[in-house]
C-alpha cells in the first residue's frame, strides 16, 4: 500500500516529467536533476518522518537502483536511468519503487522483441515499410540501433523552425 502524500506524489511527477523532457529532447538525464531530487528527498523524508522517513527514501532508492544497477553492468540501460529510479525511490518508497521497476523491464523486452523480430527474414521484408524516425532503421543495421531523439527528430523534420 502507498504511503505517499500530495507532497511527494508531485515531487515524483516533476522527476519524471524533467527526466522525460530532457531524456527526450537529448538522450540524456543530467546527474544534477537526478542528485538534486534525491537530496530534496532525503531531506523530505528525514523532516517529515525522521529516522523511519529516512529508512523508507533508503530502501526506495535501493528498490530502483539494485536491479537496474544489474541492468547497467550487462549495458542493458543507461547509468541515468539507474539514478533516476533511485532518486524516485525516495520519494516513492521501494512497493512503487519495485512495481514501476518490473512494468518498465517488461515493456522494454516487448520493445525488444518487436526489435529482434523486424530482422526475421520473413518479416523483415514487411518491417521495412514500418517508418522508423529514431534514427537507423533496425532490419538495415547488423547489430545494434542508434537512436535519435525526439528533439533531433523534429529539427531535422523542420518542425521546429520559426514562422
Amino acid at each position: 500500500m502507498s504511503r505517499m502524500n500530495e507532497i511527494e506524489w508531485g515531487a515524483a511527477a516533476m522527476l519524471l516529467f524533467a527526466a522525460a523532457w530532457t531524456d527526450l529532447t537529448t538522450m540524456r538525464i543530467p546527474n544534477a536533476l537526478n542528485a538534486g531530487f534525491a537530496v530534496a528527498g532525503l531531506l523530505y523524508q528525514g523532516i517529515v518522518d525522521g529516522s523511519v522517513g529516512l529508512g523508507y527514501a533508503i530502501f526506495g532508492a535501493l528498490a530502483g537502483m539494485l536491479p537496474l544497477g544489474l541492468l547497467l553492468l550487462l549495458k542493458g540501460m543507461g547509468g541515468g536511468d539507474v539514478k533516476w529510479f533511485g532518486a524516485f525511490g525516495i520519494w516513492a518508497g521501494a512497493g512503487i519503487t519495485l512495481q514501476l521497476v518490473v512494468w518498465s523491464i517488461l515493456i522494454a523486452g516487448v520493445i525488444a522483441v518487436a526489435v529482434a523480430l523486424m530482422k526475421a527474414p520473413l518479416i523483415k521484408r514487411m518491417a521495412r515499410k514500418i517508418p522508423w524516425p529514431w534514427g537507423e532503421h533496425p532490419t538495415a543495421v547488423a547489430r545494434g540501433v542508434k537512436f535519435r531523439s525526439c528533439w533531433q527528430l523534429c529539427r531535422l523534420s523542420g518542425s521546429l523552425d520559426s514562422r
